[in-house]
């Protein structure tokens, strides 16, 4: 996220000089991380924007700890362009993202954990799916983070300081 502002002299507040100051401000776009957790019997989430693909339905409700529970209003696809994960519920009010340990290994997957990654495999051709970070004691991954998957990405400003992008693939 990048915001401009342009200073102009305040004698001249509506000039188009080429005298004018122009100031970048840069700012980190919310960091959407997810948990990975052993407890927990399905991946799911509270953010809508999360989903690649989302159906809305009425799925009963969710039971958390400290006797907090979270209506199940929809199921469906969330991650980026690299990898996709199935069957995520969207949980009204839920502040946090969980993947399943258990859902993963239930559809195939094997998850590994050391003392700073963790690891998702797929058990069929042994190929990495991801990896977790641990941070602190709990690990966590960022799917705009994920280095394992290679993805080029092209990044152009042109002279009206216009910004495009375009996703080229995956590299070999």
């Amino acid at each position: 996220m990048e915001l401009v502002a342009t200073l102009t002299s305040e004698t001249e507040p509506n000039s188009d000089s080429e005298d004018e100051n122009e100031i970048c401000l840069r700012t980190k776009e919310k960091q959407k991380s997810w948990y990975l957790d052993s407890g927990c019997s399905r991946h799911m989430t509270g953010e809508k924007s999360m989903f690649l693909t989302l159906t809305m339905k009425e799925g009963g409700n969710v039971k958390f700890g400290g006797n907090q529970s979270g209506k199940i209003i929809g199921i469906g696809t969330i991650g980026n362009s690299s990898i996709s994960i199935n069957n995520v519920w969207l949980v009204d009010s839920l502040e946090h993202n969980i993947l399943s340990i258990s859902q993963f290994c239930d559809n195939g997957y094997d998850v590994t954990f050391g003392k700073t990654n963790c690891t998702v495999v797929n058990k069929d051709d042994n190929f990495i799916v991801f990896k977790g970070k641990r941070i602190e004691n709990v690990y966590k991954i960022n799917f705009s983070e994920l280095v394992d998957q290679k993805v080029i990405c092209l990044l152009s400003v042109n002279d009206k300081n216009e910004v495009w992008h375009r996703r080229l693939g995956h590299a070999n």
